[in-house]
């Protein structure tokens, strides 16, 4: 990997991880078209780069973090959340593996475009966070763990099947992305080892321009979630599920 690629992968990162497009999807089709999809080392260069969304994520929310420490009911709520990940993660991994598979990266990113599709008819008529939804929508962010399948995309839209506004949604989402990235991040990093593929210049060029590229994006997807106008989301996800399905089946 050269360093003008690290650059270009954590540009990709930055601008996708908050965006409800999956950024799973788009890193690994960046890789196949700047040809890194063949090497298998890439895994802690991927973990770099998410370190520096999740850097910038916890930069824009610190108020909402520490609003939420503050609370033991509501660090009920995002622990409630969480749990789903826990058998989905240790006891369905054969089944998430199959599905993580590049062949069905197509089809994810159509799933998340039916998930915005459908959420988008919904009405907001602002409930309460009750534990049913907060459940719903821990279970849903399992379906992320199969990539091209967005993670803010699926947990966002269930909120809003539940009744929540986009905006507080997604608060909830990428408030619950924090500790959830944290896990995976400790999870993958033990699971792997580098095999000399990146250098040290490339990892701090990888950090650098997700964490930049993050940190307009979480500001940009709040002010679209304010307006409500997530249809064109949906519509991207349709043409890049397409396109991906031709290019890997082609």
């Amino acid at each position: 990997m050269s360093f003008l690629q690290s650059i270009l992968l954590g540009i990709v990162q930055g601008t996708t991880e908050f965006l409800p497009i999956s950024s799973s999807a788009h890193l690994r089709l960046a890789k196949y078209f700047l040809g890194l999809d063949h090497l298998s080392g890439l895994i802690y260069f991927d973990l770099v780069c998410h370190m520096g969304t999740l850097l910038a994520l916890l930069i824009f929310l610190k108020e909402e973090v520490f609003h939420v420490l503050k609370s033991v009911r509501t660090i009920a709520l995002y622990f409630l959340a969480l749990l789903p990940l826990i058998p989905a993660y240790f006891f369905l991994k054969p089944l998430l593996l199959k599905a993580s598979h590049p062949s069905f990266l197509g089809y994810s990113l159509m799933t998340t475009s039916m998930l915005l599709f459908v959420a988008s008819q919904k009405k907001t008529f602002s409930p309460s966070k009750k534990w049913q939804h907060v459940l719903c929508i821990g279970v849903m962010q399992t379906m992320a763990l199969i990539p091209g399948i967005s993670r803010s995309g699926s947990t966002i839209t269930t909120a809003r099947l539940c009744g929540w506004s986009w905006k507080d949604g997604a608060l909830f989402s990428f408030l619950l992305a924090i500790p959830t990235i944290c896990g995976g991040e400790i999870l993958e990093s033990l699971k792997y080892h580098e095999t000399g593929h990146v250098s040290g210049i490339c990892y701090l060029g990888g950090f650098m321009s997700s964490f930049v590229l993050g940190l307009f994006s979480v500001r940009f997807i709040f002010f679209i979630y304010e307006t409500g106008k997530v249809r064109p989301f949906a519509w991207y996800c349709l043409g890049a599920g397409l396109v991906t399905w031709r290019l890997l089946h082609g």
